[in-house]
């Protein structure tokens, strides 16, 4: 984990591991309860765009009166996020129905060619839960 000075401020910045393939810019503002700190995503981005990202949070950062952090994902914890969330949901039938047919080609593209039987067995589990094949 990098810790970088920015102006008054600070960018922390983990270090990708194997399996991360996005990454994501998260920073916090005030509470709007009073208790808990109201947190932003930037978009999410792909792994090879890390160093890029790294360079935006840091011209950012002495915007910001908290640390910026630059946090690498999975590709199930990317799924996971605010970010992706509501653009899926921002979908129309026919965008929804488009994603599902290159989610559908690509996971079965990789449960026939891919080397790792760990990778396979994740994107045969996907394809299950999506209805595509029996568990």
């Amino acid at each position: 984990m990098a810790i970088i000075k920015a102006g008054n401020n600070r960018v922390v910045a983990d270090d990708p591991e194997l399996g991360d393939n996005f990454v994501q810019v998260v920073w916090f503002g005030p509470s709007q309860d009073g208790l808990h700190r109201k947190v932003f995503e930037g978009p999410v981005e792909g792994i090879e765009e890390y160093d890029a990202v790294v360079d935006w949070a840091v011209k950012m950062a002495p915007q910001f009166v908290d640390p910026v952090y630059v946090v690498p994902l999975t590709s199930a914890s990317a799924m996971r996020t605010d970010y992706v969330q509501q653009a899926v949901a921002s979908l129309d039938d026919q965008q929804r129905g488009d994603l599902r047919r290159q989610m559908m080609a690509r996971l079965t593209q990789i449960v026939r060619d891919c080397n790792d039987p760990v990778v396979r067995a994740d994107a045969r589990e996907v394809l299950a839960q999506m209805k595509v094949v029996r568990p």
